[in-house]
């Protein structure tokens, strides 16, 4: 379940909802670390460019599953040099 909304999260009602549905759910990969880094165009916080960001709402679930094993791709290659900084190329 998506415990709390970001950009782009799906906002799920207090209702019961169906059980199926929810199993489908993929909530965004957002943790309200909103900065880009510029030299690689990447959130700094959830690895997602600027279009992945702003077309998550209208994705269908494969094209999130697409993104999301981008998402650990990225992540594997970079490395935290410094924490003002942020996520930097592992060649810098």
């Amino acid at each position: 379940m998506c415990e709390k909304g970001g950009a782009g999260d799906a906002v799920l009602p207090e209702a019961p909802i169906d059980k199926a549905l929810l199993e489908q759910l993929i909530c965004s990969p957002c943790i309200s670390v909103c900065v880009l880094d510029e030299p690689t165009g990447f959130c700094k916080g959830c690895w997602r460019t600027v279009d992945e960001i702003a077309q998550w709402p209208r994705m269908m679930r494969h094209q999130r599953l697409e993104i999301l094993g981008r998402l650990a791709e990225r992540r594997g290659a970079t490395s935290l040099t410094d924490r003002g900084r942020g996520p930097m190329l592992a060649a810098d």
